[in-house]
């Protein structure tokens, strides 16, 4: 259970310090999207953060390898895995907040850049220092693809489980290019498979049903049934002057803005509504640039709930980079009879959900209160890796990702 906790933790964003807030890992400037490149093509990642208030710290980046499981590649050395520079560089883009309640320091960052460039493929972190305190601040895993495979896949509400009820089953074929060679593909080839880009739903080298001499196969594997869920809650938080989607009300409390969610409830019934399977997008319609002029707003959220629920709550979503800390911890407030959790959240777009973990085992769960329903469209994404023999790194060969909607 404790390596598990750690490849999940490894394979998700963590923010380290308290005053660092909002980040975005997004693919050629586009939201909701995996963060990989790929070799020889001009893909960038674009990462940004807010740091809290307006004082200088000296921010640096260094990449790791990784091995396939999210292990610390320590075999390769950095003039190995890097085409240009060492990999040590500053983070030195960056702009103060602009007529805002909340002061913050903007940082960006491109990847790859005119400093560092990666020249072998598969998983690395690139993890965020500052240089005078000598800790870390941000790690950020990414991934690094050379096209070498073929998908198929497809997505069923007819599992080996139940049939239309509460679960969704992943068949997938892995067809890898014909120039690698591979002679032992039962131990060379891996894979991932994550729902909605949550690290805490992945699933680690689900064995193959079969084996052919083209590829991989996998059909009634038990490993790739997925509680289905339900659809993501939103908000919408653009303006300070009134509330908008999913919003009771928006209002002044010197010296900061505060919005209340309208009240959740446990769901009974799938509901359909259309969200971005959890990601939030920052923006301010009354502003020219919301980076930078976006302000900070104190995001209240309840859920009426029972009070002897023998687990907790907690609040999920990219906002949360799929931590489950006391940070996104649900209390009970015994005089509203709801569970209740605070957040200080940059002006946009946000996807949440509510994640149950019993106390006694401490799995997650969607069942208890977002409820499990064949029809929620999730999101899929499957990374296939190829582990030569004798080879000191794993080749990431193919990404498959793609949307369940189901047939109407």
């Amino acid at each position: 259970m404790l390596i598990a906790a750690v490849l999940i933790r490894a394979q998700r964003n963590e923010i380290l310090t308290d005053d660092i807030r909002t980040l975005k890992v997004e693919r050629n400037g586009k939201w909701n999207t995996v963060p990989f490149i790929e070799l020889r093509t001009h893909d960038c990642l674009h990462i940004s953060f807010d740091l809290m208030g307006h004082e200088y710290r000296r921010l640096r980046y260094r990449v790791e390898p990784m091995t396939w499981d999210w292990k610390p590649n320590e075999r390769l050395l950095t003039t190995e895995f890097l085409s240009r520079g060492i990999g040590d560089e500053p983070v030195d883009d960056y702009e103060e907040s602009i007529n805002t309640t909340v002061l913050y320091t903007h940082y960006t960052l491109r990847f790859p850049n005119a400093q560092t460039a990666i020249a072998l493929s598969g998983n690395y972190r690139l993890v965020i220092y500052d240089d005078d305190e000598e800790e870390d601040v941000i790690r950020i895993p990414f991934y690094v693809l050379e096209n070498q495979a073929l998908f198929t896949a497809q997505i069923s509400t007819n599992t080996d489980i139940d049939f239309n009820a509460t679960h969704q089953q992943l068949t997938f074929g892995v067809q890898p290019s014909p120039s690698l060679q591979i002679h032992y593909p039962e131990s060379e080839i891996h894979t991932v498979v994550m729902q909605n880009k949550r690290p805490s739903s992945a699933v680690f080298n689900p064995k193959p049903d079969y084996i052919t001499p083209t590829g991989l196969q996998w059909e009634h594997c038990r490993e790739l049934i997925f509680p289905a869920g339900n659809e993501y809650h939103k908000f919408e938080m653009t303006t300070l002057h009134h509330g908008g989607i999913g919003m009771d009300n928006i209002r002044w409390f010197d010296p900061y803005y505060h919005a209340t969610l309208l009240t959740d409830e446990p769901r009974r019934n799938y509901i359909y509504d259309q969200e971005q399977n959890g990601s939030f997008y920052i923006n301010d319609i009354d502003d020219d640039d919301p980076a930078i002029e976006a302000d900070y707003v104190f995001v209240h959220f309840s859920l009426k709930a029972p009070p002897d629920l023998k687990g907790d709550i907690y609040l999920n979503g990219e906002f949360t980079n799929d931590a489950f800390t006391p940070q996104y911890r649900m209390e009970y407030n015994p005089s509203s009879g709801c569970y209740e959790n605070t957040q200080l959240l940059k002006m946009g777009y946000y996807n949440y959900q509510y994640i149950y973990k019993p106390r006694s085992s401490g799995a997650v769960s969607l069942a208890e209160i977002q409820g499990n329903f064949y029809q929620t469209e999730n999101r899929y994404t499957i990374f296939a890796y190829y582990s030569q023999r004798g080879s000191r790194y794993d080749r990431l060969i193919g990404i498959s990702d793609f949307q369940f909607t189901l047939s109407k």
